[in-house]
């Protein structure tokens, strides 16, 4: 998910083009990350340290860490920790920025420095953007106030990049009292947590969702494609219920319920999901 969000930073703030994150985005899987990019990007070497074992990689007939070692900028076990890490997302990502030319690591670090500021992270924050892991990532971008929401949201995005489609990404989640959709699905789950979560469409994705989960192309948001987003979001719904239950609480999940336009007028938090370029908004309360 890392590469979606400062993939998309990078577009929107015009360091690349579209085209060139697709292409990137296309070649990342089978970009293997090179030591030395993971040394600087881990604070083990200098870029100057990293660039002077690569010029000697080019009269010896040694690996990267081989020599990284024999100059004393690391260690054996810096070595073996380093290598665990080639497939980490957020790094192969930026070795593909790299290896086509967009960025240089001295940009990447440029770059990240002016995401930090804009979004007001600290490094710690950094840190759980870098991991790719869900939960860290949906703790980051959802309000102090709908912490209690964060496994659910967690389970909504691990179950569309699993189920639908694992181009996605989340945006910043926010407070919303009244939101006019195109199309919605809805579901109430009662017991010792009682609440109502809902999928709405934005631009095309409660469709996507429709389609991919119903296994059946649909055209429009109509009464068939929301059933199929409804058992979507029952997956999903019964998904958490199921993590519930091994802690000792007991929900029970209402049928869904589907609506081809609506509007609703409660406060409730509103997460943004992409899978693409579509938009829908998962909303929980």
């Amino acid at each position: 998910m890392v590469e979606y969000i400062l993939g998309n930073y990078l577009v929107k703030s015009g360091k690349i083009s579209k085209e060139q994150l697709d292409v990137v985005l296309k070649k990342q899987d089978t970009a293997k990350v090179r030591l030395g990019i993971i040394a600087v990007s881990e604070g083990m070497m200098t870029l100057e340290e990293a660039d002077k074992v690569n010029r000697l990689q080019s009269v010896k007939d040694m690996r990267f860490g081989d020599i990284a070692v024999e100059q004393g900028y690391l260690t054996d076990e810096q070595v073996g920790t380093l290598l665990k890490k080639q497939g980490n997302t957020y790094l192969m990502f930026v070795q593909t920025l790299i290896d086509e030319k967009l960025v240089t690591m001295e940009d990447m670090e440029a770059l990240l420095e002016e995401f930090r500021k804009e979004n007001s992270y600290g490094n710690a924050e950094m840190e759980d953007l870098k991991s790719d892991d869900v939960s860290r990532i949906v703790s980051l971008l959802l309000p102090e106030e709908a912490k209690e929401y964060q496994e659910l949201v967690g389970t909504m995005v691990r179950t569309v990049i699993r189920l639908i489609d694992r181009s996605v990404y989340i945006d910043k989640a926010e407070v919303v009292a009244e939101f006019p959709t195109e199309g919605q699905v809805s579901q109430e789950l009662v017991g010792d947590i009682c609440l109502v979560d809902c999928l709405a469409e934005k631009n095309g994705a409660l469709l996507r969702v429709g389609s991919v989960y119903g296994r059946e192309i649909f055209d429009e948001l109509n009464a068939d494609a929301l059933d199929a987003a409804g058992e979507f979001l029952n997956c999903v719904n019964g998904l958490y219920a199921s993590g519930l239950s091994r802690e000792g609480q007991l929900v029970e999940l209402l049928p869904p319920e589907y609506a081809v336009a609506s509007s609703r007028k409660k406060p409730i938090y509103r997460v943004p999901i992409f899978i693409g370029e579509k938009g829908l908004y998962f909303l929980v309360g």
